[in-house]
């Protein structure tokens, strides 16, 4: 496995969210890289693994689902957030979404987002990567 450096992964087939995230973390200070599909990203893994992982359920080419199920078996430690449009079950939650640090539904609230974020670094013993005076991301 490549390096471990403090980024965050955005995976989202759709271009507006992904866009839309990117700017929301880089507002806040955040080191943040998108990519289209869940086969690209962790492609991506052997050069460099982020911090934590934004990471969209419902893809085109490979679903969040298939994502997170490779990341349990080559690289556990990695924090996930899943961010969905649809409702997760229960058991889905349980099952196949045990690897996620959390689900968050989209439209993802900011403050919920931070929090995720946040709670991934430390999972991971990173300090945070930002000071931020702007209260919704200061909570």
């Amino acid at each position: 496995m490549g390096n471990t450096s403090t980024w965050i992964a955005v995976v989202d087939d759709e271009e507006g969210i992904r866009r839309s995230l990117l700017r929301l973390l880089r507002s806040a200070g955040l080191e943040a890289h998108a990519f289209v599909s869940g086969k690209v990203f962790l492609g991506s893994l052997e050069s460099r693994q982020p911090a934590c992982v934004l990471l969209d359920l419902h893809m085109l080419d490979m679903s969040g689902f298939a994502v997170i199920a490779q990341l349990a078996q080559i690289a556990p430690e990695l924090p996930v957030v899943i961010l969905t449009g649809q409702e997760v079950s229960e058991k889905q939650r349980n099952a196949d979404l045990a690897h996620a640090l959390a689900v968050l539904q989209k439209p993802v609230d900011d403050q919920e987002l931070f929090a995720a974020i946040t709670s991934a670094l430390i999972k991971k013993d990173k300090q945070p990567l930002y000071h931020s005076t702007n209260p919704v991301i200061a909570k």
